[in-house]
């Protein structure tokens, strides 16, 4: 394995349901993602129907009516969710609409003629949470998979997208948002993100410089190489975040719990490792816990927490020390070095922090035998006594015996179906 070139990594998190705020019921939850390190949260309302019906006109603010929406319900629940997270130090948050619109203006589609309300209620929701509430977030994906089925989001082709964000971006100006960026496609197609919208994107530079994420989805740890064509787009050339990733959760959108917890989270931790190696700069997991989604009007199970409804409580899945492990000793801009390796079928990536000073070396053994992983770091002056933690079926992030690294090269065994961590202050020779 290899990396050609340094990466900045600036964006490890999950995604955050606020359906289950629940009037502070989810703050335990909240601090336990906190407490895995520099978190960046893609918080999703969901659906994007707050407006029950056309009201007004589109380039008019009625703040008495903003204000009957925005302090009651799922919007309330929105806002305190993200004032709860933005109280933990390192937080990183974006927002993102998700599921269709009110019928009125289309549901599973944006009429062309509701387009100017759609931007007031996006750019409304905004202004309120920033304006209103103080709340610190900068990062906005305006809706989700709007390639698939208008369910997870309303079906909006690269055309409407652009003119819609275009719109957006106007809005959020005049009311004083300059500073606000996107995070888009958000589509659920890499293929169509890389075919059809991006280029759809940077044919408006007006709009392409206001786009701070290319942001796809990947269930499958591929992506089509979009941070290499990202990286060839002219002029400004925004990050490539995975904005949803997992391994697999048969059932999990329909109401079923995870059948296969922690063959799951082996495969999550896998896909984290292959979609770095492909170029992107940040995933965050689907989901951070579980909750009611109203675009599938059921229970979603995909959490790295378990929700407990006897006690309204939560408890961690195997998928949570995956993510320990991903992002604990990652501060968000730590960037990766180069390193390789003659192992067949191990996997992992080196990475040190923004100062330089510490080491970190996530990967994986998906098989199943015991594997010796030699691991030589192309900077050969490292040398330095690593912590190991590892997480398997019988293990969560359990710390093993230290690791020493001299040289640039270090050797130890791995257990099967295994995910390890070394990490460890640098010293140069």
């Amino acid at each position: 394995m290899g990396q050609d070139s340094p990466q900045g990594i600036s964006g490890l998190g999950v995604n955050a349901n606020v359906h289950n705020w629940k009037g502070g019921q989810l703050k335990p939850a909240i601090h336990k993602i906190a407490d895995l390190g520099d978190v960046t949260w893609r918080v999703i309302i969901d659906k994007a129907d707050w407006e029950p019906a056309r009201y007004g006109t589109p380039l008019s603010y009625d703040w008495d009516y903003y204000d009957s929406i925005y302090s009651a319900g799922k919007m309330s629940d929105l806002f305190n969710t993200i004032e709860y997270i933005n109280s933990f130090p390192g937080q990183q948050v974006m927002i993102n609409v998700m599921g269709p619109v009110s019928s009125w203006m289309g549901g599973n589609h944006i009429q062309p003629t509701d387009e100017d309300y759609w931007v007031r209620m996006i750019a409304s929701m905004v202004y309120y949470g920033r304006v209103v509430r103080h709340l610190d977030f900068k990062l906005l994906g305006p809706m989700n998979e709007e390639d698939l089925n208008g369910v997870e989001g309303p079906l909006v082709g690269p055309e409407q997208y652009v003119r819609l964000l275009s719109k957006l971006s106007k809005q959020l100006d005049r009311l004083g948002l300059k500073d606000i960026r996107f995070v888009a496609p958000d589509t659920a197609g890499h293929d169509r993100a890389l075919s059809e919208y991006l280029p759809a994107l940077e044919s408006v530079p007006a709009l392409w410089d206001r786009i701070a994420v290319f942001g796809i989805h990947s269930y499958d740890g591929q992506t089509s190489d979009a941070a290499d064509v990202v990286a060839q787009v002219a002029g400004r050339r925004p990050a490539t975040w995975v904005t949803e990733f997992s391994g697999p959760c048969p059932g999990c959108d329909e109401g079923a719990p995870n059948p296969a917890d922690w063959s799951s989270a082996l495969t999550t931790a896998g896909f984290a490792v292959s979609l770095m190696q492909q170029g992107v700069s940040g995933l965050q997991f689907y989901d951070a816990w579980d909750g009611y989604y109203e675009h599938h009007a059921s229970m979603g199970y995909w959490g790295a927490l378990a929700y407990l409804p006897a006690t309204g409580t939560y408890s961690p899945r195997k998928s949570y020390y995956v993510l320990a492990q991903l992002i604990k000793f990652t501060p968000r801009n730590s960037f990766l070095i180069s390193s390789s390796s003659n192992e067949v079928g191990m996997k992992w990536i080196a990475l040190r922090s923004p100062d330089g000073v510490r080491l970190t070396i996530l990967g994986v053994n998906p098989s199943d035998a015991t594997q010796r992983a030699a691991i030589t770091l192309l900077d050969e002056r490292i040398s330095s006594t690593l912590a190991l933690y590892i997480t398997n079926a019988e293990k969560d992030m359990s710390q093993s015996k230290a690791v020493s690294m001299t040289s640039g090269s270090t050797e130890v065994s791995i257990p099967p179906k295994t995910v390890f961590t070394f990490t460890g202050t640098i010293a140069r020779q």
